[in-house]
């Protein structure tokens, strides 16, 4: 039982977090089948040592001592993998309808320094939705100078991922539409010349930037060759004092010139070709990071549908006023937005993702979370479907987000593996995350900097946080956690004008969708639509006994009172 692990756990990381004077407790984690994040076969029966930050052993139970006094915590028949990195995000971004101006113009609905403002005040519930994501290292690609500051404090709380971050963008071309950014502290800066470049780097190197960023947004011949003159100078300044160069470039020709000139990082996926295998070669031969960013461009097109397609792991612990938002672009911008709907990159981009790791290349899973549709901790879930999708095995997908981003966290990175020396940072997970990258999202506890966390003490539940995680629950027919999203004295209705319920009481419910879980071991349902009225979350959903069975159409309204489902209303078309 999951309360058990977390009794077991509670109080762990307390003493290394304190002012010093006491040793940091010594932890087993014994039975779980571990994943080390290096592609490997898992350990079965395993057992992970930690003391402190640190991983001090790994290895099978039958020949890992564990150390006298270590306090021994039984994870029989889960499973243990690195922490999750996201590899790209922007905190100044909230991820929001109206975070980029620059993109989408709603300055008149929302002023922008209120956003600006809200991702700023709400940074301690983001780092907890990280967290709570199974994050626990991310990559912030370049904002406002205030990022080193974000850093700094995120890096000093145990309450949140581990952050590396760059200062402003450094722009190879005139970016006049940025300017809608600059508050004072602009994210964006464009750079002249190369000795402009340089300028703008050197401002940097006093807070020890983990890497500097170049905004590579030229075109043909002439664009891609000020890309390599312009990283070529900043790299000038910034290797020598051991600081990496990082490029945004998503054409072939861009990103070639940037690799050219002595990048470090390609922080997206090229999109207008195939990566040619003298490309690749390079890559490899550099130890070029390459990170993947597939989703970013399905969260814009999506808030622009007016219809955001989210996954049941973002509509739970994605900010519900964020999320919120990416449902009020206005009539006549879903209109527009339609009628230019551009081709899609996303085969290109997961053809080169596919590509590169076949080839033996350091592809690292990244989001760009912060954009339009892009939620901050949760998205990382989906870039994982995506690189699956392209052809990854889960264990390639979980390198992809585990050892091989740490490369674009820190050339010498002390995350990413569940091995000796490295930072104990850490899921345990309910299921099997070779079997499918969907169970990296089941996640008992998180263990970050040390400190063991409930994931659902992370983020404050919410009607349609609850709602959300019962619907994962059926689907995975584990009926005790399904049950235990409902109040003890819950009433279940077939229909919204009906006055008495079917059934009543928590023990009644999970009785019966025990059997009916039993009865037809293939039910699912997802949610069509979703309408969410303060403790109202009201669904349409389409259930399905099995695949080759005809789906039902159903609508239910959920109303939650105190964290809890307390009435249910069915409508079923036959009834």
């Amino acid at each position: 039982m999951k309360w058990r692990l977390m009794a077991a756990l509670a109080g762990v990381g307390a003493a290394a977090s304190g002012a010093g004077a006491q040793a940091p407790e010594t932890v087993a984690l014994v039975g779980a089948s571990i994943v080390d994040g290096n592609g490997g076969q898992p350990i079965a029966d395993g057992v992970v040592v930690l003391q402190g930050d640190r991983i001090l052993a790994v290895g099978p139970r039958s020949s890992t001592t564990v150390p006298a006094g270590a306090r021994r915590v039984d994870v029989t028949g889960k499973w243990i993998t690195p922490g999750l990195i996201d590899a790209h995000v922007h905190f100044f971004q909230s991820g929001g309808l109206y975070t980029r101006p620059d993109a989408i113009d709603l300055r008149t609905v929302m002023p922008y320094a209120q956003d600006l403002a809200r991702s700023k005040a709400r940074l301690d519930d983001t780092f907890a939705r990280y967290l709570a994501s199974g994050v626990t290292t991310v990559v912030d690609a370049g904002g406002p100078m205030w990022n080193f500051e974000l850093r700094r404090r995120a890096n000093a709380s145990p309450r949140a991922p581990r952050v590396a971050a760059a200062g402003p963008l450094i722009a190879t071309e005139p970016t006049e539409r940025q300017k809608r950014l600059d508050l004072g502290d602009p994210p964006i800066i464009s750079a002249a010349d190369a000795a402009h470049a340089r300028r703008l780097a050197r401002a940097q190197l006093a807070h020890r930037p983990d890497f500097i960023k170049i905004w590579g947004i030229g075109r043909g011949p002439a664009g891609a060759a000020r890309v390599r003159d312009i990283t070529r100078a900043v790299a000038e300044v910034a290797h020598p004092a051991e600081i990496r160069v990082a490029v945004h470039a998503t054409n072939l020709a861009t990103a070639q010139a940037a690799v050219a000139g002595g990048a470090d990082i390609l922080v997206h996926s090229v999109d207008d070709a195939p990566l040619p295998d003298s490309f690749i070669g390079q890559l490899k031969e550099r130890g070029v990071v390459y990170v993947s960013t597939a989703m970013v461009r399905e969260g814009y097109s999506d808030a622009l549908a007016g219809r955001p397609e989210l996954t049941s792991i973002e509509r739970r612990l994605g900010a519900p006023d964020i999320i919120a938002s990416l449902y009020e672009a206005p009539a006549p911008l879903v209109a527009d937005a339609a009628e230019r709907r551009a081709p899609n990159p996303l085969p290109q981009v997961l053809a080169n993702t596919k590509m590169l790791v076949a080839a033996g290349g350091r592809l690292a899973a990244g989001t760009d979370a912060g954009n339009i549709g892009t939620l901050h901790g949760p998205a990382i879930h989906r870039e994982l479907q995506l690189l699956s999708r392209a052809g990854l095995t889960p264990g390639q997908a979980l390198t992809a987000a585990t050892r091989d981003a740490a490369f674009a966290f820190s050339p010498r990175p002390d995350v990413g593996l569940v091995a000796p020396g490295y930072r104990a940072d850490l899921l345990v997970l309910d299921a099997d995350p070779l079997q499918s990258v969907g169970n990296l999202g089941r996640i008992a506890v998180v263990w970050s900097k040390g400190r063991a966390f409930d994931p659902a003490t992370l983020v404050p539940a919410t009607p349609e946080s609850v709602v959300e995680l019962q619907l994962q629950r059926y689907n995975a027919h584990d009926v005790e956690g399904f049950a235990a999203t409902y109040a003890q004295d819950v009433e279940i209705f077939d229909a919204p004008g009906d006055s008495r319920p079917r059934l009543v009481g928590r023990e009644a419910l999970r009785r019966y969708y025990d059997e009916r879980f039993r009865r037809n071991p293939r039910l699912n349902c997802r949610v069509a639509q979703r309408i969410v009225e303060g403790n109202y979350v009201i669904d349409q959903e389409v259930c399905s006994i099995a695949p080759d069975k005809p789906t039902v159409n159903a609508a239910a309204i959920y109303q939650v009172q105190s964290g809890l489902i307390r009435r249910v209303w069915f409508a079923w078309p036959s009834r």
